[in-house]
């Protein structure tokens, strides 16, 4: 009974959650703005740093559900990219990756240096601001329609890529703070396993995509029974994707991107885009109400030091993905909107500063700066890439 009573606590919790979500995303969708900020103004408000309505325990609890969430998106995000059109844009994204991460790391580090941080933390400084969370992108370009653009295909792809290069550079930071030094071989060896998961992981799918898909037509009698087959697919594959030290979020791209050109997946696309309208909103309220920013904002003498993160954050992805993507033969503003797609931070920036803290080598103001980044790109985002998208001819 206890238990029962729990779950009727947290079901009344999931529902204000949800409402309180989508009339915020009608209010702010009314004024011409993307539905995403109605999400995150929602986990603002329902947070620690306004109501606290959403206790940490809560969002613990919650927190599978919320993966779902995002897990659904990128997974449907894989399925409207189309694998062709993916491998076609593996070169730009590789660039584009590159650009990002080393932009950031070199402008972090160095900022860092400028604030009168010491060489280790400026060098966690620079691997907090490295690592991008594409959810937001990926929401904000579903909700205007433009899955499946070059554009697109070319951020999700850096996205992948972002993410084995941002391992790298965090255990680099590791070594370096903990033993002065790092063994190349075996940040290597991590990379290769990374990758090699993804790559054959990938092709394996794909090349049997068309067996799996038709087996599946000929023993299910329902459409929804395809369906939740390659959402337990995805779990599993998101799940693997953590042993090998990849996200979440990338095993679940993998799949739909495997399954993205089977014939008869349109239906699937249609029936299943249901999923994530619903809980991706979760995951971005919880992701938003996980952070309590009152701690930070007393701190008068923080500022200066977050407005040079902050500035260093936005210029390490807009001039290192930004200019890498020129590089590709995208015109100025086809790069500025590449460079932008990639600016969001989220919880991989909070997990690097948490163990950087654990290491004595995270200050309290490197945290606070952490938390501004991850709610100023979070809002910047989707406003630029929507005014962005507006003035362009996207294809």
């Amino acid at each position: 009974m206890i238990a029962e009573e729990v779950a009727a606590e947290l079901l009344l919790v999931l529902s204000i959650i949800i409402i309180v979500a989508k009339v915020l995303e009608e209010l702010i969708s009314y004024y011409g703005y993307p539905p995403v900020l109605g999400d995150i103004l929602a986990g603002i408000i329902l947070g620690p740093s306004v109501l606290g309505l959403l206790t940490p325990e809560i969002i613990d609890y919650l927190d599978a559900i919320k993966w779902i969430g995002i897990i659904s998106l990128l997974f449907l995000a894989g399925l409207e990219t189309k694998f062709t059109q993916f491998m076609s844009s593996i070169k730009s994204s590789l660039l584009v990756a590159a650009g990002g991460i080393i932009g950031s790391f070199i402008l972090g580090y160095f900022a860092g240096i400028f604030a009168g941080l010491n060489s280790n933390q400026s060098i966690f400084l620079g691997t907090i601001l490295t690592a991008t969370s594409v959810g937001l992108t990926v929401k904000t370009l579903t909700d205007v329609g433009a899955l499946g653009t070059r554009y697109f295909t070319v951020i999700l792809g850096a996205a992948v890529l972002d993410d084995v290069g941002g391992l790298i550079v965090f255990g680099l930071a590791i070594a370096m703070v903990t033993t002065g030094f790092t063994r190349i071989e075996e940040l290597a060896l991590t990379a290769i396993i990374a990758i090699s998961f993804y790559i054959i992981t990938l092709f394996l799918l794909h090349k049997s995509s068309r067996v799996i898909w038709g087996l599946l037509k000929h023993i299910s009698h329902l459409e929804d029974s395809i369906i939740a087959f390659l959402l337990g697919l995805t779990l599993i594959i998101a799940w693997a994707s953590v042993k090998f030290n990849l996200s979440l979020v990338v095993g679940a791209y993998l799949v739909g991107l495997a399954f993205s050109e089977v014939r008869g997946v349109e239906n699937v696309i249609r029936r299943f885009s249901l999923i994530p309208d619903i809980f991706a909103s979760i995951f971005f309220v919880l992701s938003a109400a996980s952070i309590d920013i009152k701690p930070y904002i007393i701190h008068v003498e923080y500022l200066g030091f977050i407005g040079i993160v902050l500035i260093v954050a936005f210029a390490g992805k807009i001039l290192g993905c930004g200019l890498t993507a020129k590089l590709s033969k995208f015109d100025w503003k086809g790069s500025l909107f590449i460079g932008i797609g990639m600016l969001p931070r989220a919880e991989v920036a909070l997990v690097v500063s948490a163990l950087g803290k654990g290491y004595g080598v995270v200050t309290d103001s490197m945290i606070a700066a952490t938390i501004f980044v991850i709610y100023v790109t979070s809002i910047v985002t989707p406003l630029v890439l929507t005014s962005l998208l507006k003035r362009m001819r996207i294809k």
